[in-house]
């Protein structure tokens, strides 16, 4: 396989699935144009066909044939990933989405060749996928001698397909497909298929906010009792011996134990009876705990730990009774792992990082103020497990937050009603119809204070609200039309509290065009001197970004990086921008642009803003490389601004 920068630009352009200029890949990856052409060469020469396809004015993208090739050599940053599907599941969603966008017809012969299973298993497949169709009357699979085709109208094509897209792609933090492929050794989506099954047998209802977590622990579970690595029993364990959620645990563990065959443990299967249990698990988990003969109250800690992150970053879980329960649950095995001196995998930890930087800060944060209570070292791999319980309470907290609309709509109960109806169950998650009118009146639109007007007849006005066209029969227009406004609304809404918030905290005189510095630590003192100098930090700044280095270093991908403290240390809040004369080693990545953020208490807030912006950026590569290229102050505010 192609060096690591090689193996890199093949992964931003398969990112990107779309042409990159020469430029904009020589700024991400710190190198000339014309190593990136040579690069592309030699890549392109060691195989059979090219894999990169090039214009003279567009640049470079992947050639359609490439993505089979990089399945099976591209190594991934955190696990093994194959494009060719492996469960039941995903061979379903494989065979729709052919059927959606490749092919009217699938001859089941070749399907059988390309994913390397039996005709057999197929016919499996094609059971379980009419069972997903059954409540859809509008669409059907239909077979025809060898062959396969998925009849029905347009709009309910694409209502399966954006239900698969719900399923698949990384749209809420915690998605099950995503994790599947961070476990090497087994399916996590067929422990998850065992799992219900036995909740089904039992008729055992489990919260749905639950489920994904209860997956988590068993995969993890299953992955260290593969490694002979097993927790210990804590004693009195009579009450959970009696109830039926020990029967739903023994009952999985059985059938995992057959399938993977693996020794399970009692003290596994109590544990994980303690999990599904729920709410009423505090009164089967004990609030106290020894370490080292010193007996810690693991409920109080973890009250502490989220009150903690409140007064930081002003995100309040404190009311999340879910969140309290997983901390709690997770704080006593993390002690009982620093105990034996055992460490969890480090598998979810550059994928949350990067995707996911203020959930994973505030993993860190958790590790580091435990570390102080409990007066010892804790493994770094543990924040990345506290931020999935993070991040699944913050999806919780942001469902509640909608935009408001009122619907225009003609009089006409039936037709209006039906309207009204579809498009609220539609857009639940994202927005609430506020109110319902049969013409335009100004004044009342203004009390009711909408975020969006839809109408189904054209309406002129001079109100500052977004006015969407609808039909009252929710075509896919309408569809689109909605959920293209709901975006911009997010986009004009975040961008407003970016430019406000922290725009204006990027001030020229801390800002550095081609410093020349040699490591890491030379530029963060450098930075946080003149920060000092300039009032805006006192001495002891610069030693706890330092100190928050030391846990983890802060690049979060190829060019960038943002040093800062754990928590509001500065006197006021600045962010001083360092372009590199040349790439600075950083962590694992080759480092030229670091914003160094110092945030006062009174703005926490700011905190949120500026990560959720950090995530755009190394998320999209077009905007990384603008901001990576030298730029004059006055240019790169510009491009921040965009």
């Amino acid at each position: 396989m192609e060096n690591g920068r090689r193996s890199r630009l093949l992964d931003m352009l398969a990112q990107h699935q779309d042409f990159m200029t020469s430029k904009q890949l020589a700024a991400v990856l710190n190198v000339s144009d014309r190593t990136i052409r040579s690069d592309i060469k030699i890549i392109n020469e060691s195989r059979e066909e090219p894999l990169i396809e090039s214009n003279m004015q567009k640049g470079y993208r992947l050639t359609p044939k490439a993505s089979d090739y990089l399945s099976q050599s591209t190594p991934v940053p955190v696990r093994g990933e194959s494009q060719i599907p492996q469960t039941s599941e995903a061979r379903c969603v494989y065979i729709i989405q052919k059927l959606l966008f490749e092919t009217r017809e699938l001859n089941l012969v070749d399907l059988e060749k390309q994913i390397y299973v039996s005709g057999y298993t197929i016919n499996r497949d094609i059971k379980r996928i009419r069972e997903l169709l059954k409540n859809d009357s509008n669409l059907q699979l239909v077979r025809s001698g060898q062959c396969i085709s998925l009849q029905g109208d347009e709009l309910s094509k694409r209502k399966l397909y954006k239900r698969l897209l719900v399923a698949e792609i990384q749209k809420n933090f915690l998605n099950l497909n995503q994790l599947a492929k961070l476990y090497q050794d087994f399916d996590l989506l067929e422990v998850k298929d065992i799992f219900m099954s036995v909740i089904e047998e039992y008729g055992y209802p489990v919260r749905e906010s639950l489920i994904l977590m209860l997956i988590i622990h068993a995969g993890t579970s299953i992955e260290r009792m593969m490694r002979f690595n097993y927790i210990e029993s804590e004693g009195d364990e009579d009450d959970i011996k009696s109830s039926i959620e020990y029967q739903i645990s023994t009952e999985f563990f059985d059938r995992i134990a057959r399938r993977f065959h693996i020794q399970v443990k009692e003290s596994e299967i109590i544990r994980f009876a303690v999990s599904i249990l729920g709410r009423r698990t505090s009164s089967y988990v004990s609030d106290y705990i020894d370490y080292h003969g010193k007996w810690l109250n693991s409920k109080k800690l973890t009250e502490e730990v989220i009150y903690q992150i409140y007064e930081v970053f002003g995100i309040d879980f404190r009311q999340d009774m879910d969140l309290q329960l997983g901390l709690k649950i997770h704080l006593h095995g993390l002690i009982d792992r620093e105990k034996k001196h055992v460490c969890l995998e480090d598998i979810f930890k550059d994928e949350i990082q990067k995707k996911y930087p203020l959930v994973f800060e505030m993993g860190i944060f958790a590790v580091e103020f435990l570390e102080k209570k409990m007066g010892a070292r804790i493994a770094d791999t543990e924040a990345a497990y506290i931020a999935l319980h993070l991040g699944a309470a913050s999806e919780r907290l942001n469902v509640g937050r909608r935009y408001r609309a009122i619907a225009i709509l003609p009089y006409n109960q039936t037709f209006s009603k039906a309207c009204e109806t579809k498009i609220a169950d539609m857009f639940r998650d994202r927005m609430e119809l506020a109110g319902t009118m049969h013409y335009f009146e100004e004044e009342r639109i203004r009390e009711l204070e909408p975020d969006l007007i839809l109408t189904a007849f054209s309406v002129q006005h001079f109100l500052n609200i977004p006015t969407v066209p609808i039909h009252l029969f929710v075509d896919y227009d309408t569809e689109a039309n909605i959920l293209k406004a709901l975006n911009e609304l997010d986009k004009s809404a975040f961008h407003l509290e970016f430019v406000s918030n922290i725009g204006n905290l990027i001030r020229k005189e801390h800002y550095y065009k081609n410093l020349d510095c040699d490591s890491p630590e030379e530029i963060i003192r450098l930075l946080c001197r003149n920060l000092e100098r300039d009032g805006a930090v006192d001495a002891s700044f610069c030693d706890v970004v330092l100190k928050r280095e030391e846990m983890s270093p802060t690049s979060f991908a190829d060019t960038f990086a943002i040093p800062h403290a754990l928590g509001a240390f500065a006197k006021r809040s600045t962010i001083a921008v360092a372009q590199l004369k040349k790439p600075v080693q950083w962590g694992e990545f080759d480092v030229k642009l670091v914003m160094l953020f110092a945030v006062n208490e009174s703005d926490q807030r700011m905190i949120k803003i500026f990560f959720d912006w950090v995530s755009s950026v190394v998320n999209s590569v077009d905007r990384l490389a603008g901001l990576c290229v030298p730029l004059e102050y006055d240019q790169f505010m510009d491009r921040i601004m965009e």
